[in-house]
């Protein structure tokens, strides 16, 4: 009975998030009320209030669901990647970009890095840091294997690289949402471009300064 009674309520939750998802996209975030989210997923408003206290937590919950996603279907990546290191680490935060607007749209996205960035210590931006933090360690992972194969200079720090790599992919990503305009496969050439960037380190110019 009570493996039944947790299916149930697991069963609302997912009801739950496809009908604010649904409804985000199609009548932005701002405009949905939980009424309406309550209708959409047929259960009563307090129902909606039982799982989550706002529609921030429902943005949160979003995010952190393709968080889930995307680092479960990551791990086949890391698990067999590509031989070639900046085909296998393109591949990875490719994979990242592509998934990305399945569960939010380009606006959601803007809501949600900004309450992010403008609210860092609340419970949202506690937990968007911390799936951030889970999408960085994943690429540190691959550098790790790639490292194991002799791909990668052992003396490079795993966890370090990760998160610039990871950086790249998010900045990127950070100018796309912002620009509704901006297509997906600019977004991706960029992310090659770059990759390859850090991949190849920057040369020092025929009689520039040393580094320090």
């Amino acid at each position: 009975m009570t493996g039944l009674r947790e299916r149930q309520k697991a069963g609302r939750r997912r009801d739950i998030l496809a009908a604010a998802a649904k409804l985000f996209r199609r009548d932005g975030f701002t405009d949905t009320a939980i009424a309406t989210i309550a209708q959409e997923a047929e259960v009563a408003a307090g129902t909606v209030y039982n799982y989550f206290e706002s529609k921030g937590d429902l943005l949160i919950a979003l995010v952190a669901l393709d968080g889930e996603e995307v680092r479960t279907a990551g791990k086949a990546i890391i698990t067999n990647p590509p031989k070639d290191a900046i085909q296998a680490i393109t591949k990875l935060l490719t994979f990242y970009i592509d998934h990305s607007l399945i569960h939010l749209s380009k606006e959601l996205w803007r809501n949600a890095m900004a309450t992010a960035l403008t609210q860092p210590a609340s419970p949202f931006g506690v937990g968007y840091a911390e799936l951030d933090r889970k999408l960085a360690d994943q690429v540190g992972e691959l550098v790790r294997i790639l490292q194991q194969r002799g791909q990668i200079d052992p003396r490079i720090d795993c966890r370090t690289a990760g998160d610039v790599l990871f950086a790249v992919v998010n900045s990127l990503f950070m100018l796309f949402v912002s620009r509704e305009a901006m297509p997906i496969a600019l977004l991706k050439k960029a992310l090659a471009q770059q990759v390859r960037l850090v991949f190849s380190g920057l040369g020092v110019a025929s009689g520039a300064a040393p580094w320090n």
